[in-house]
């Protein structure tokens, strides 16, 4: 493979990041190239096409998906359909970096990972925040003891979106919600910081609508170690920057994350609140570039999964998820 030819499904907002952010690859490497894009309406399809310089449409997933001109498909559907479009695309001989959350529930993403092992084909969901830079440097400060024995994390992602039925936020079929939508961020960023483990114990409130949308969560999660986790996600709460953040509290300083989920930034502070450092690493291009970089790494090392986005982070994720909404 000398580069690798993308087909997009869908032509949302997300897909047109997505197309942004693997245009500006293709001038600075080489190694992503826009092939395809695939819509139900050819017509939505054709414009975007015209937009981002693609060459190829489809009027269907599944012709986009049989295409010999596309060697790894992005998906950027509403969430009800991540799952059984990743099979699809797997069993046609794609590569596949979905998009989050990568199903509804666990038990409808255990059989994505089956078939990506079955067919021996790369599965990585688009969690683009564990590859920005300045997330990566904040793990890295504490992997290295700057902040000593991690204590507490905070973590919040709050919008504020009018209602629509319709819309994928509020559309309990299109797997609507808070906690599917921007509620993964912070429980994925505790789980992070956490050393990828599970905490042993979980209290949570939740908001519903009459519809059975979740609009609001709160979780406390705790571990043995005594470290303790604050999350909390909203989709009809105005967010203003000390609601998008995340701070890592450890007995020796913290970390602060402005917007956590695409920060550009990360702040180190010492016992005494002074600030030690101060990494800066504004966007390339929008920040998918990164998660882009980390499937062109993979597919040219002839592997399956991706060593920072594992399937086993996901099924873990996805568990957590599940746990909330039962409690």
């Amino acid at each position: 493979m000398e580069k690798i030819r993308w087909g997009i499904i869908a032509t949302g907002n997300i897909a047109s990041k997505f197309a942004e952010a693997c245009r500006y690859e293709s001038a600075r490497s080489g190694r992503s190239i826009l092939s395809g894009v695939a819509s139900r309406d050819p017509g939505r399809a054709r414009q975007f096409a015209s937009r981002w310089g693609i060459p190829n449409t489809f009027g269907s997933y599944d012709e986009l998906f049989l295409s010999p001109e596309i060697d790894a498909v992005y998906i950027a559907t509403p969430h009800n359909q991540h799952a059984s479009l990743s099979i699809a695309a797997l069993r046609a001989g794609k590569a596949v970096l979905c998009e989050k959350p990568v199903s509804i529930t666990c038990a409808e993403f255990r059989p994505v990972v089956e078939t990506a092992r079955s067919e021996k084909r790369f599965f990585m969901e688009a969690m683009w925040m564990k590859f920005n830079p300045s997330f990566r440097r904040a793990l890295q400060w504490v992997a290295e003891g700057r902040i000593g024995t991690l204590r507490f994390i905070r973590s919040d992602f709050f919008l504020d979106k009018p209602y629509d039925p319709e819309s994928r936020l509020y559309n309990p079929a299109l797997g609507g919600g808070a906690l599917l939508d921007v509620g993964i961020y912070p429980v994925t960023c505790a789980l992070m910081f956490a050393g990828k483990q599970k905490p042993s114990e979980m209290d949570c409130q939740v908001e519903w609508n009459d519809q059975g949308v979740d609009l609001y969560e709160k979780v406390a999660m705790s571990w043995p170690s005594g470290l303790k986790a604050d999350l909390s996600s909203a989709i009809n709460l105005k967010g203003v920057e000390a609601l998008r953040s995340a701070a890592i509290l450890g007995d020796r300083g913290s970390i602060v994350l402005p917007f956590f989920w695409m920060a550009q930034e990360a702040r180190l502070y010492g016992e005494h609140d002074t600030e030690i450092e101060h990494f800066r690493s504004p966007f390339e291009c929008n920040g998918y570039e990164y998660e882009i970089r980390e499937v062109e790494d993979c597919l040219f090392r002839g592997v399956v999964e991706s060593p920072v986005q594992t399937w086993a982070d996901s099924i873990m994720v996805m568990e957590l998820l599940d746990d909330i909404r039962k409690k």
